[in-house]
């Protein structure tokens, strides 16, 4: 790998890094978005993070808002397979957004809107339309170990819930899978509003990421939608696609 870009701000250290193509954001070492001009698809957790809404139809995702933006890694598959009507990406780390706008060209080439501030204030203060997708993946850049940056509590989840419309999707990256067995949202008191629960992994990390469906859903109908999308069906998409999901509920 190529370090093609570096800061270092406030005892974290910086660094972006190219292989081939492929640009990878790191802050003390860890790993936090990739980026690749041609592809959707990472082979590891930032697929897991738009997966979900794949359990729907994708025309109904109009408003969405992803919650800790890092590099971007999200923003292509979700602008392409999705395309929203407004999409909206709030992160507080400012070296992360400047890596997303000037060296990922995120914003530009993807029609989103960024936002620097702390995503859970940003979401309290909030007083617009509710949204139909809100991926939650905070996790502080000086971590040197992956485990979030903001506490799974019931009270949050309430904080997210109340932005979400009706028909809305919710999803929320964990470090591992005890990071989430053991919080407060592992109990049916985190399903009040919702009607199914999933969990999805991957082979490439320990993350566990926990979707939160307003409308029933079954895995089933996201491995039929992978199936129909031209985007995702090709040979090399399928063998870079690493993915489980297991319902909760």
């Amino acid at each position: 790998m190529t370090v093609v870009w570096s800061s270092s701000r406030d005892g974290v250290d910086y660094e972006v890094r190219r292989a081939g193509q492929t640009l990878s954001l790191y802050a003390n070492g860890v790993q936090h978005s990739e980026f690749h001009p041609q592809r959707l698809l990472t082979g590891s957790v930032w697929d897991l993070l738009w997966l979900p809404a794949l359990l729907h139809e994708p025309e109904r995702y109009r408003r969405v808002l992803v919650l800790g933006l890092g590099g971007g890694s999200l923003i292509p598959p979700l602008r392409r397979l999705l395309d929203p009507e407004t999409l909206v990406a709030v992160e507080m780390d400012g070296c992360h957004l400047e890596v997303a706008r000037d060296v990922f060209g995120i914003a530009e080439r993807f029609a989103v809107q960024t936002h620097q501030g702390d995503a859970v204030s940003w979401l309290r203060d909030y007083q617009g339309p509710p949204f139909d997708l809100i991926i939650e993946d905070l996790f502080a850049a000086s971590n040197r170990q992956v485990s979030r940056a903001v506490p799974a509590e019931l009270d949050w989840l309430a904080v997210l819930s109340a932005n979400l419309s009706a028909q809305g999707m919710l999803v929320m990256n964990f470090g591992d899978w005890p990071e989430y067995r053991d919080s407060a949202l592992v109990g049916q008191y985190a399903m009040a509003g919702y009607a199914s629960r999933f969990r999805l992994s991957c082979s490439d990390c320990h993350n566990a990421v926990i979707a939160f469906s307003r409308e029933p859903a079954r895995s089933i109908h996201l491995r039929r939608r992978l199936a129909s999308l031209p985007a995702l069906s090709g040979r090399r998409e399928k063998a870079r696609l690493d993915y489980h999901i297991r319902q909760l509920d």
